[in-house]
């Protein structure tokens, strides 16, 4: 979704930009000068009425400068969501799943940090699930819920009813072309989605909304957000502490091992093992046996112990084995375990994890798990370019975390193919 002009009637022109936290300087951490003859408690006292004014003024503030949402979400701290604007409307933001649970954790996620940016302009959304057609999304449901504690309750087939199809008719013939202002998706900026978001509450406040008539109940109101998105580093920056309390893991039900506090944990997704030509056209490319050994681990102590974790068997994982073996590190490959078995290894490894950044399931171990570091890797190919480009869009290549959390252990590196290699060394002497 490129850049979007919105038909808002309101004079107040949009200032949209997409602030991330400052965790320097926090609003509680507004510490006035006190005096030093007044009792500790008065000092308390005062020092708590003087930040819940700061917030109040801070409030006024924002709202006579029209922020947007995402502006308003930077906000994280726990003064100023005392001090959110009443809730003036109940709506349905319907979240479209995808793929396998890494998937599935990446778009509810980005329903739940649109959840939070709507709260701020009056909208308590309830997020609605509506699965692929693909059966594996029932695989993905089964994992989904077995180990994420909060999604346990949740209906993944909420909106795949014939009551939805209903209702999105009726919202498109309301609403007509503007109905593409409600729809997100991977191409949207973050000035889309503050102009979606903000849209969305324009409509709400009209006294037109459709009555549709329908034999069952149906849990999506009229207009409803339709979201089809993966989450970008930006956004899940912002929103770490809300994504990261909804996801408590289930360690007790969905782990069989757990590694150890020296062992290096490597996570090859092979996509191009599951689909060699779609995966290519879709710029899914992993480094080779050869460049992980002296590229990706080039500046790894030689002796360390990496333990390589794949979907995949041993016999497409043993060049990668073979090749690290060869420059002197302990390798080996941990097999026979279920997919939420190995996202629970990935999750409890301490020491350092390593794996791309194209795969959900490792970048939701990363964020989630308890490594004290992370290296997220991209593969730059003739194949890939494009398509990191448009990935990359709105959060850049060279990102830079602002949660502290996330800035002390999450690193993202890009690394080049050996045909990039090849192409690059034609054009520098086509130069000479």
């Amino acid at each position: 979704m490129s850049k979007r002009t919105l038909p808002i009637t309101s004079s107040a022109a949009l200032e949209i930009t997409a602030a991330p936290p400052d965790y320097s300087l926090s609003i509680s951490s507004v510490n006035p000068e006190r005096p030093t003859f007044l009792r500790p408690s008065l000092r308390r006292i005062l020092s708590w009425l003087f930040t819940v004014l700061a917030v109040r003024l801070w409030i006024l503030v924002m709202a006579a400068k029209d922020i947007s949402p995402s502006q308003w979400a930077s906000v994280n701290n726990a003064t100023a969501l005392r001090h959110l604007p009443p809730i003036v409307h109940n709506a349905s933001m319907v979240i479209q799943l995808g793929g396998e649970m890494g998937n599935q954790l990446s778009m509810i996620s980005v329903g739940l940090a649109l959840r939070r940016q709507a709260r701020y302009l009056g909208i308590h959304a309830q997020i609605v699930l509506r699965h692929q057609d693909h059966s594996k999304w029932m695989r993905a449901r089964e994992a989904t819920q077995t180990c994420f504690i909060k999604t346990k309750s949740m209906d993944f087939e909420a909106a795949n009813t014939e009551e939805f199809s209903q209702i999105s008719k009726a919202q498109t013939d309301w609403l007509g072309k503007n109905n593409t202002f409600l729809f997100i998706d991977n191409e949207s900026t973050n000035e889309d989605m503050d102009q979606s978001l903000k849209y969305w509450k324009e409509v709400l406040d009209r006294q037109d909304r459709p009555s549709v008539v329908l034999k069952n109940a149906s849990m999506v109101s009229v207009p409803h957000l339709f979201v089809n998105r993966y989450i970008k580093n930006e956004q899940l920056d912002l929103h770490f502490d809300d994504i990261r309390d909804f996801f408590r893991f289930d360690h007790e039900r969905c782990c069989k091992l757990r590694a150890s506090a020296e062992e290096i944990v490597l996570h090859m997704r092979l996509f191009l093992t599951e689909m060699p030509r779609r995966g290519r056209l879709l710029g899914f490319e992993e480094l080779s046996p050869m460049k992980v050994a002296n590229e990706l681990f080039h500046n790894t102590n030689r002796g360390e112990n990496i333990t390589i974790l794949s979907r995949f068997s041993d016999h497409n994982v043993k060049p990668y084995k073979d090749a690290l073996d060869a420059v002197g590190f302990q390798t080996r490959v941990l097999s026979g375990q279920e997919g939420v078995e190995d996202f629970c290894y990935l999750m409890s490894a301490t020491k350092e994890i390593v794996g791309t950044e194209q795969s959900s399931f490792f970048k939701f171990a990363a964020v989630l798990g308890n490594a004290t570091k992370a290296r997220l890797y991209f593969v730059e190919s003739p194949d890939t370019k494009e398509k990191l480009l448009s990935r990359f869009r709105g959060s850049g290549f060279d990102y830079q975390w602002k949660h502290p959390l996330l800035k002390r252990k999450i690193v993202i590196e890009k690394y080049k193919s050996e045909v990039q290699d090849i192409l690059d060394a034609i054009a520098i002497n086509a130069t000479v």
